[in-house]
């Protein structure tokens, strides 16, 4: 099912209360004074760039996060366990389906009287409203959860150091 895949929408569940916890300990500012920050920054290239924008670089179908709170732990650390706790306007899951039989999953790049663009990772697609069977928004981040899972903890060291970061690391 959907909540399967994409997860709840409830407040902080205690697991994620749990590895939230776990994260802020093991995180501590000495811990992360020794991040690989170019490794980081390769973590942040495979797990994250195709969806966010950091210093210029990435995709557009989460938010830009250059100018985010990444300085702040418990801010990196929630929205990357529960990517559905806050999400920013513009970037709430809409699944349109289509007199066809199509559905689509992405969440509004632009619209007007005749179409709507959905931003969708690795493309856009352009719906005319005239197709449209059915418009859903969800209170669902495009973000997966468990991304800090597939980690080890000098991983998530590394990601969490390089987010943490002023400026671009080469």
């Amino acid at each position: 099912s959907f909540a399967d895949f994409w997860g709840s929408v409830e407040s902080l569940s205690r697991e994620k209360q749990l590895a939230l916890d776990r994260y802020e300990i093991l995180l501590s500012d000495d811990y992360v004074s020794h991040a690989d920050l170019k490794s980081g920054k390769a973590i942040f290239d495979r797990a994250c760039i195709t969806c966010h924008t950091l210093y210029g670089e990435g995709g557009e179908v989460g938010p830009d996060i250059t100018g985010s709170n990444r300085s702040n732990l418990e801010y990196i650390l929630t929205n990357m366990l529960d990517p559905s706790s806050e999400i920013p306007e513009g970037y709430q899951l809409v699944t349109i389906g289509t007199q066809d039989g199509r559905t689509y999953a992405g969440n509004v790049a632009s619209e007007d009287d005749s179409q709507v663009t959905l931003r969708m990772i690795g493309q856009n697609v352009t719906i005319g409203k005239s197709d449209i069977l059915s418009r859903e928004v969800l209170p669902l981040s495009m973000m997966p959860e468990g991304l800090l899972s597939s980690l080890t903890d000098s991983e998530v060291r590394d990601l969490v150091g390089y987010l943490r970061t002023t400026h671009p690391i080469e």
